[in-house]
C-alpha cells in the first residue's frame, strides 16, 4: 500500500478520534443526568426527545468532521498518490537523499484515444507499479506525488546513482501498462537539505523540460540553484553580450542586415549561451523582461548606425501574444524614432500555437507598424510550415540542415521546392551556416537573398558595428 494511503487513514482516523471522543463523552454525561441519578427511572417524551437530539447532533458533527478531513485532503484524487503541498511538506521532515521526477510523455495522447476512464486505471497502475518496484530494490518510505498533471515527483532515501539505475529499469520494463504503451522520460537530483523543496523541484523540473531523449541527468541542486541566482543577478544587472551577423545581400553583395545572437556573462565572467540560461529565465517567469531588456538594446543600437542598416533578433512567441508586452515594445521602438522596418523580429516555436488565428493577428498588428517578422529556422518543425500557410512573413531563415546537406540529393530538392514557393510569395529567403565557397557557390545558383555564416563574413561586436556603420 502507499505510504501517502496509509497516511491519509491515520489522519482520517486521528480526525474521527478528536471528533468523536468529545461528543461521546458529552452524551455519557447527559445520559448520567437524566437517568442514573435518579433513582425512579422515567423517560418523558421530553427526554426521549433531548437524547435524540443529542445523538442526532453527534453523529452529524463527527460526519461533518470527516467530510472536512476529505475534502483537506493528502491525496491526489486520481492516482492515491500525495498531492503537492502534502508532499513537500512531508519531505520536509522526512529529508530523502534524492528527488526525482517521472514524466508520462504521452498522457495526453492516452487520453484521446483509450479514453480518461483507462488513463485514470492507468495512472494508479503505474503508481503502484513503481511502489512495488522500488520495494524491491530495497528502497524504504517511499514518498509519491502529483507535481502536474503529467508529473510525478518521488522523494527516496538513496543515493542518485542508484535511484537512477532503478528508474531506468523501471521505465523500462513497465513501458506498457494494460496493454497502453507508456512514453517516460525522468531526471534525478541529489536533495541538499539546505534549499527549498520547490526550488529542488523546479531544478529539476527544467532538467526535464530540455530533455529530449528518456536520459537522465544527476545534478547538484546546490550548484543548480547558485546558477539560477546567479542568472537572475546578471538579468537584473542587464549583462548581455550581443554578437552582430552579418548577412550577405546576394544582390548588392552588400551588407545591410545583422542577426544578433545573445550571451548572458555571469559576475564571475563565464559566459551562458542562450540554450543554458533562457530556459532558466523563461521557468523564473522573467521571460518578458530580458525580451525588453534585448529589444531595448536593438533599438539602441539601430537609433547609433546608418540608416540603411536593419537588425534581426529573437524573440520569444510567448511574449509576442502578451497585450502588455507588446504595448511595452511598440512605445521603445517609436520612443527612438528609427524606421521601423530596421527591427526585424524572428520567430520560432516547434509546435503550432492552439489558438492560431488570434496569434496571426497580433503579428499582424505588428506588420502595420512597419516592424518585418521572419520565421527562424524554417523546415525544422511543422509549425513553421503552419503559420506560413496563413500569414505573410517578410523573411525566411532556413534551418542549418539546408546549407549543411546541400550536396545531398533529397534535402536540396526539398529546399529547392522551399525556394520556389518563398520567390512566388516575395518572401525574401535567408541561409544561415555557409561555411566554405562551395555551399556559397550553389546558394548562389538557388538565388538565395541572403547568406550568413564564417564562409561570408565573421560576426562583429556591437563597437565594430558602430565604427563601421556610424
Amino acid at each position: 500500500m502507499l505510504l501517502s494511503t496509509l497516511l491519509e487513514r491515520e489522519r482520517r482516523f486521528k480526525i474521527a478520534l478528536r471528533a468523536g471522543i468529545p461528543a461521546l463523552i458529552f452524551i455519557f454525561v447527559i445520559l448520567y443526568i437524566l437517568f442514573v441519578q435518579d433513582t425512579d427511572i422515567e423517560v418523558s417524551i421530553k427526554d426521549s426527545l433531548i437524547v435524540a437530539g443529542i445523538v442526532f447532533t453527534t453523529i452529524y458533527f463527527i460526519y461533518f468532521m470527516l467530510e472536512l478531513a476529505t475534502k483537506g485532503t493528502l491525496l491526489d484524487k486520481e492516482t492515491d498518490g500525495f498531492n503537492q503541498n502534502a508532499f513537500i511538506e512531508i519531505v520536509k521532515h522526512k529529508k530523502p537523499k534524492t528527488i526525482a521526477l517521472l514524466v508520462i510523455k504521452n498522457l495526453e495522447s492516452i487520453g484521446e484515444n483509450y479514453g480518461y476512464e483507462n488513463l485514470n486505471i492507468a495512472l494508479n497502475d503505474i503508481i503502484d507499479s513503481l511502489d512495488i518496484f522500488l520495494t524491491q530494490y530495497g528502497v524504504k518510505n517511499i514518498i509519491i506525488g502529483r507535481y502536474s498533471r503529467s508529473k510525478f515527483i518521488l522523494a527516496l532515501d538513496k543515493d542518485t546513482k542508484d535511484i537512477e539505475d532503478i528508474l531506468n529499469k523501471f521505465t523500462q520494463n513497465y513501458n506498457s501498462i494494460n496493454n497502453i504503451d507508456i512514453d517516460y522520460i525522468f531526471s534525478v537530483i541529489a536533495n541538499n537539505h539546505k534549499d527549498s523543496i520547490r526550488k529542488i523541484i523546479n531544478l529539476i523540473d527544467i532538467d526535464v523540460i530540455n530533455k529530449q531523449k528518456k536520459k537522465i541527468i544527476v545534478k547538484d541542486s546546490k550548484k543548480e540553484i547558485e546558477l539560477e541566482e546567479a542568472i537572475r543577478d546578471a538579468l537584473k544587472r542587464q549583462s548581455l553580450s550581443f554578437t552582430f551577423r552579418p548577412l550577405l545581400n546576394s544582390n548588392t553583395h552588400k551588407v545591410d542586415i545583422y542577426t544578433i545572437s545573445i550571451k548572458m556573462i555571469l559576475r564571475d565572467q563565464r559566459e551562458l549561451l542562450p540554450r543554458v540560461y533562457l530556459p532558466i529565465i523563461n521557468h523564473l517567469g522573467l521571460g518578458q523582461i530580458y525580451d525588453l531588456v534585448v529589444l531595448k538594446e536593438v533599438v539602441k543600437t539601430a537609433s547609433l548606425i546608418d540608416e540603411s542598416i536593419s537588425l534581426s533578433f529573437n524573440l520569444s512567441p510567448f511574449s509576442i501574444r502578451d497585450r502588455g508586452f507588446l504595448k511595452n515594445a511598440l512605445d521603445i521602438i517609436k520612443a527612438d524614432n528609427i524606421e521601423p522596418s530596421r527591427i526585424i523580429i524572428e520567430i520560432y516555436e516547434k509546435n503550432t500555437h492552439y489558438n492560431i488565428s488570434n496569434y496571426l493577428k497580433i503579428l499582424d498588428n505588428i506588420r502595420t507598424k512597419g516592424i518585418r517578422i521572419s520565421i527562424d529556422n524554417f523546415g525544422s518543425s511543422n509549425s513553421s510550415f503552419d503559420y506560413i500557410k496563413y500569414f505573410k512573413f517578410d523573411m525566411v531563415q532556413f534551418d542549418r540542415d539546408f546549407t549543411r546537406n546541400i550536396n545531398d540529393k533529397n534535402s536540396l530538392a526539398m529546399f529547392k521546392s522551399l525556394l520556389k514557393m518563398c520567390n512566388e510569395l516575395n518572401i525574401i529567403t535567408i541561409a544561415k551556416w555557409v561555411d566554405d565557397d562551395t555551399q556559397k557557390e550553389k546558394l548562389k545558383e538557388l538565388n538565395i537573398d541572403y547568406m550568413q555564416g564564417f564562409g561570408i563574413k565573421k560576426p562583429i561586436s556591437r563597437r565594430e558595428l558602430i565604427i563601421e556603420h556610424n
